[in-house]
């Protein structure tokens, strides 16, 4: 999540021409991937228009919130709202309420990957995210307790050798990865060094691939996968104790949080809605 704030000041000249000033200042937790949206001002016809960028493949969902003296503001995107991959948004007109006061306004935003407005399809059935045949052991469940809560309630990890084929657990888009660090321990300052793959599916969740291999993703951005499809080679990068991949379902609870959702896999053991910690599971 990001939260930038800019004050814009204005007023009405003789030749009503405007002068504008902005000064920033940075708030709040600084995203994983700071240049992933942006906002900025465009001058109109007797108003200013507030455009937002999303520069990345996947959904965000923004809070841009606009406090100041002497305005009028018009939304065109709910204050909290979802732009999609590659977008620029004209979310915000605002102009002077009295054209012959001075006024002075500020945006503030805030984003989270994923959409808001995303509900997961709890019919769907994940494979477990390994080739076919293959067992390995859950190391962390539901609710675990090293790092499984929070937004990483519903995630799952499963140890493994590094260089083990990771494969989709679902069908989907790659709207981002990550395969350049090859640093990673079980310190939380490595938190930022984990190599990923994240994959979008059709109800707007969001799959993530996480402690993956120094150039280990085998997929591209842009690329649809099918489930069962390899993706990336397992590794043991980011915060991590011992090799292994985490996995879990995530979408926006809000423009700083994310949730995990609880989901159920298919496997020669049968179908499991909650993986237990130290089974041994099959992926078919």
């Amino acid at each position: 999540m990001q939260a930038t704030e800019r004050r814009v000041g204005m007023k009405r000249a003789v030749a009503l021409s405007m002068v504008v000033w902005l000064s920033a200042v940075l708030g709040g937790q600084p995203s994983k991937d700071e240049d992933a949206v942006s906002v900025r001002r465009v001058p109109g016809a007797g108003y200013v228009g507030v455009v937002v960028e999303n520069r990345r493949a996947y959904d965000v969902t923004v809070t841009l919130t606009i406090r100041g003296q002497n305005v009028h503001v018009t939304r065109m995107v709910p204050e909290t709202g979802v732009y999609a991959g590659h977008s620029q948004t004209d979310a915000v007109r605002v102009s002077a309420a009295d054209a012959a006061q001075p006024w002075n306004w500020r945006y503030r935003f805030r984003w989270t990957k994923g959409s808001v407005d995303a509900r997961h399809d709890d019919k769907v059935l994940y494979r477990l995210p390994f080739e076919k045949g293959r067992s390995c052991r859950v190391s962390q469940g539901y609710n675990g307790r090293l790092s499984h809560r929070d937004v990483n309630q519903y995630a799952v990890d499963f140890a493994m050798p590094e260089g083990t084929r990771v494969c989709a657990a679902r069908e989907g888009l790659v709207v981002d990865l990550k395969e350049s660090s090859d640093a990673g321990g079980p310190d939380k300052k490595h938190t930022d060094e984990s190599n990923y793959v994240s994959i979008a599916h059709a109800d707007g969740t969001i799959g993530e691939y996480h402690h993956l291999q120094l150039d280990g993703v085998l997929v591209e951005i842009g690329d649809r996968v099918m489930a069962g499809q390899p993706i990336a080679l397992s590794g043991n990068t980011g915060y991590s104790t011992l090799p292994h991949l985490h996995f879990g379902v995530y979408s926006a609870a809000d423009a700083e949080h994310l949730q995990s959702h609880p989901i159920t896999f298919t496997t020669a053991q049968g179908v499991i809605a909650e993986p237990r910690a130290w089974r041994i599971y099959t992926a078919q």
